[in-house]
């Protein structure tokens, strides 16, 4: 049986007076292996030489992505939050999303 996986739209990062830090996301892989959607930002441009890459690394995901054991961590660009969701409605498969509970300090699945 395959494990689940926990989907996060686009790796994050958080600036400060030292430099860049990658997000923890950790707290996530108690719900399955941890991926990354896409590698860059949506591309603006719709002629952009890295849309290609953009969309072949949602496609993949969305083949991949199984609703009934996966989790999505919705981050990133609104628009390609909404593009990728847009992508798994065209298919017939819903997302079951993790949210960060600051209270609680861990990932809690969205409507639980």
């Amino acid at each position: 049986m395959k494990t689940a996986t926990v989907w996060a739209c686009k790796e994050q990062v958080t600036r400060s007076s030292i430099g860049v830090t990658a997000m923890d996301y950790s707290p996530a892989e108690s719900y399955g292996k941890l991926r990354f959607i896409t590698r860059t930002d949506l591309p603006m441009h719709a002629n952009s030489t890295i849309r290609e890459v953009w969309e072949d690394d949602v496609a993949e995901f969305v083949k991949e992505y199984n609703p009934a054991t996966d989790y999505i961590i919705a981050t990133g660009q609104p628009s390609a939050i909404f593009a990728m969701g847009h992508a798994l409605g065209l298919v017939n498969k819903t997302p079951r999303f993790l949210v960060w509970r600051r209270e609680d300090n861990h990932y809690r699945v969205l409507g639980q």
